[in-house]
């Protein structure tokens, strides 16, 4: 290995070793706790160091939620890979989905909270529009040739979205809840949502 490619190498680890960092005490202390002195002294790093990566704090969390929407959208794909029926489909890809916001709670908060201080999330995270995307095909696929405008789409996708959002959110307000009644819920709601859908 060329003396370049060691280089890039050193560079892309020390770029991800950032991201773990800020990672690891957004779990231990919260997002307001991050600064760049944390992560500097979490990986032993001078500041300068770190500013010649991100220009500040809100650049490392961007970075981690773009991330974050990658790793959601590799999870729904993995579950989406073994399944044909488009009801088991959407049924799958909305456990997928929750699944990855229960299990990575911390960096699905970040997610949305970073959002809403981003003038265009669209611009900031191109794998939302990927996600979408996703949301979009597996829908079509329910209503079964019928005229799907993109306002009924958008109408829906909120619907599940918020949906999801609305039960992690009860999972950090009732810690105690059983993972089977999270299941029995989703179902419940997934079944709801899919006879909107078909009746779009």
């Amino acid at each position: 290995m060329g003396s370049k490619e060691r280089i890039e190498r050193l560079k892309a680890k020390v770029y991800q070793d950032i991201l773990d960092a800020a990672m690891t005490i957004i779990k231990q202390e919260g997002y307001d706790a991050l600064s760049i002195r944390k992560i500097a002294d979490k990986i032993e790093y001078s500041t300068a160091i770190i500013y010649s990566y991100f220009l500040n704090k809100e650049a490392v969390l961007i970075e981690l939620s773009r991330e974050g929407f990658s790793m959601l959208m590799d999870c729904m794909k993995q579950k989406l890979a073994t399944v044909t029926e488009p009801h088991d489909r959407m049924e799958a890809m909305l456990m997928a989905y929750l699944l990855f916001a229960t299990k990575e709670n911390e960096l699905y908060q970040l997610m949305y909270q970073v959002g809403t201080g981003v003038a265009d999330v669209g611009e900031a995270f191109p794998a939302l529009a990927t996600f979408m995307g996703l949301f979009r095909e597996e829908m079509q696929g329910l209503v079964k040739g019928k005229p799907f405008t993109e306002e009924t789409f958008r109408c829906n996708y909120l619907v599940c979205i918020s949906f999801v959002h609305g039960l992690v959110a009860l999972n950090r307000y009732y810690k105690n809840i059983d993972p089977a009644m999270n299941d029995m819920v989703l179902k419940r709601a997934i079944g709801g949502i899919i006879h909107t859908i078909e009746l779009s």
